[in-house]
């Protein structure tokens, strides 16, 4: 598995513009870029290598932060290498350099944190399974661009296989992620979209087709750690017990527990 690359790194930034206004396009994020939709599609396609002042350029109009700058420079750099390209201007051997560390599986997660990338991966179970993206989107409620974007993100980190038939297949059992103590932009955002779309189910699909509980107590905040882990291991066995039949339609399964009534001394 590979970190992120300068084009995981656009498309993910089309990908949440697409998301804001659905009818953004890649002709709109390349006038937003100064960029042809030609040049820009060859970019995303990685059938054009942008140079170190186009890549300059593009990044004067994305609001990255330092640490996706630098990713972004650094593969760049990585794909220069790969093409023969000896000397590297300053800037890029600056930012690539020998044997630094990454936190993977942070941003990874950023890259494939948004909900209907993990939906797309379920689907390639279910029957009936259709890898273009205009049948995606219209399963899932996206813009055929949000699908697109997602099946050639997910190819790209390997997550998803093109099988011999041509068929879509997703290449690993499970996924999760790392440093569960920790948190980041992209795991409170992914947690929001599913938040959103339980409450788009609860007030949309019959309760025939969910199952939504909850349970007001007092309880000792020590004993979280523990309520965690058995929420993690429930969850794990539940999903197993689901799965074993037959594979007809993705779910979502959330089991929130947070606090409702403020901690001593905090004030309103």
């Amino acid at each position: 598995m590979s970190e992120s690359t300068y084009r995981q790194e656009l498309q993910g930034e089309l990908a949440r513009r697409c998301e804001r206004n659905p009818r953004y396009s890649v002709r709109s994020f390349a006038r937003a870029l100064s960029l042809s939709p030609g040049a820009l599609s060859q970019i995303l396609a990685g059938k054009r290598l942008p140079s170190h002042k186009l890549a300059q350029r593009i990044l004067s109009s994305l609001d990255f932060t330092p640490a996706q700058e630098d990713a972004f420079l650094r593969s760049l750099a990585a794909a220069h290498r790969d093409q023969g390209l000896k000397r590297l201007p300053r800037t890029f051997r600056k930012a690539a350099p020998e044997g630094a560390i990454r936190e993977l599986s942070v941003d990874l997660f950023r890259i494939i944190g948004d909900w209907h990338h993990y939906a797309i991966l379920e689907m390639t179970f279910v029957e009936g399974f259709r890898g273009d993206p205009q049948w995606i989107a219209g399963q899932l409620g996206i813009t055929v661009t949000e699908a697109k974007l997602a099946v050639d993100r997910l190819l790209d980190l390997e997550f998803l296989q093109i099988a011999e038939d041509g068929t879509l297949t997703k290449t690993f059992g499970t996924h999760t992620t790392s440093d569960k103590h920790l948190t980041t932009p992209a795991l409170r955002r992914h947690q929001r979209q599913v938040l959103e779309k339980a409450i788009h189910s609860l007030e949309n699909d019959p309760i025939e087709t969910r199952g939504m509980s909850s349970m007001t107590m007092a309880i000792d905040p020590e004993l979280l750690p523990e309520a965690k882990r058995r929420i993690e291991e429930f969850t794990q066995e539940l999903c197993a017990f689901l799965e074993s039949g037959r594979r007809k339609q993705v779910y979502e399964l959330g089991i929130a527990i947070y606090p409702i009534q403020k901690s001593k001394g905090a004030s309103g």
